[in-house]
């Protein structure tokens, strides 16, 4: 999507900014940063130089970019392979403005605007994913602190974090309403008793970007709470409805770039005398994934607009974090499918993107539950799933 004439001047400068940067910084150095499975640290540094400090409210910015601005950011960052710690930070950081206490809640946005932080989301449970009202970590308390006992599983970037975010259980359900007694805590990873852990999966690329915490009576101030105890499933729901669309433009940003070395491949790779691209089976195939990619847009950009207006996003945010990430995996694996050979050995960053693109099906959110939401938005819960 050609968007260069529908952005204003302010749109436009950010995402051609970051373009910049990532052509710059990003590009060059992908491949020596997976060699040698490092977290490039510096990126957050760069990115508070014109980036982070407006993402969030803030003493010296009151008011953040719009989320189609971000939206933009993260198509672009998907676009480049942006490392995902510090593309999930710039999205996890939303939920420090719900911290109460005023000092606290200054001091952890001053680090991140700084570019002092990366932020791990600790929401998942070995035993409970898609089910994240079931959780079991516990928080008990005394006069002066919060202590957590548990085990957070399956998160991005635990052992390079600055900070976490967890959801903790409280309190008792309400009857069958699981999602009461959850609060939120922001939780320093060098807090005594919290041990982090790392996990290789199929997309891994760089150190510690996979894996979980466990906590044996982690002490926190009770000025750490995100929200008031007990509301920290309605917050995280809040927050996390709208990243959901961030995570689809990464993710589409991502097969945007398989699509385009695929057109590239299509044109020069000559088989029975033309370029393959001349093939129907081949350009069709391009052709559908294009329209697929661009559709996705459409409804992503739509949903953060509704939400820059303050209306509910929820059935599009859901729409496009299972149709976009859907039609980005297929875009990737059509991609790898028309350079064949080429695109399948490991040297190559199409492989790398096809196994990245799997990953965002299940993070923040899988299909069924996406589908699951829209239905009982359609239907209402009486009549739904």
């Amino acid at each position: 999507m050609n968007l260069s004439g529908i952005l204003n001047e302010e749109e436009n400068l950010i995402r051609g900014t970051l373009e910049s940067y990532c052509q710059r910084e990003v590009t060059p150095n992908i491949e020596k940063w997976i060699l040698k499975k490092q977290f490039p640290g510096k990126i957050m540094k760069d990115l508070s130089e014109f980036l982070l400090p407006a993402t969030i409210a803030h003493e010296g910015f009151k008011q953040p970019i719009s989320e189609v601005s971000q939206g933009l950011l993260s198509e672009t960052m998907g676009k480049y392979e942006f490392p995902v710690p510090a593309f999930l930070t710039m999205h996890f950081s939303k939920l420090f403005p719900f911290i109460n206490d005023v000092e606290t809640r200054n001091n952890y946005i001053g680090r991140y605007v700084k570019g002092n932080m990366v932020i791990c989301g600790a929401f998942t449970e070995p035993g409970h994913g898609s089910d994240a009202a079931s959780i079991s970590t516990r928080l008990d308390q005394n006069d002066e602190t919060l202590i957590l006992t548990g085990e957070k599983a399956f998160l991005s970037s635990p052992s390079i974090a600055d900070v976490c975010i967890a959801s903790v259980r409280s309190g008792e359900p309400a009857g069958n309403r699981k999602s009461k007694g959850i609060s939120l805590l922001a939780v320093d990873m060098d807090a005594d008793g919290l041990e982090a852990y790392e996990t290789e999966n199929m997309a891994s690329m760089y150190r510690g970007d996979f894996g979980g915490i466990r906590f044996d009576e982690v002490r926190v101030p009770k000025e750490n709470l995100v929200g008031s105890l007990n509301t920290g499933f309605e917050i995280l729901m809040k927050v996390l409805g709208i990243q959901r669309v961030h995570v689809a433009l990464y993710s589409i940003g991502l097969a945007e770039s398989c699509l385009q070395e695929a057109l590239e491949y299509s044109k020069n790779r000559v088989a029975f005398g033309s370029p393959i691209s001349k093939f129907q089976a081949v350009s069709f195939r391009l052709a559908e994934d294009w329209t697929k990619l661009e559709a996705a847009k459409l409804l992503a950009y739509k949903a953060l607009a509704m939400k820059d207006m303050g209306l509910d996003s929820s059935s599009e945010s859901s729409g496009v974090k299972w149709f976009g990430c859907e039609a980005a995996f297929d875009a990737a694996s059509h991609a790898l499918q028309t350079m064949g050979a080429t695109g399948y050995v490991k040297s190559s960053p199409l492989e790398r993107k096809f196994r990245s693109s799997r990953g965002f099906l299940i993070g923040d959110g899988t299909p069924d539950i996406q589908k699951l939401i829209i239905a009982r938005n359609l239907l209402g819960k009486e009549y739904s799933p």
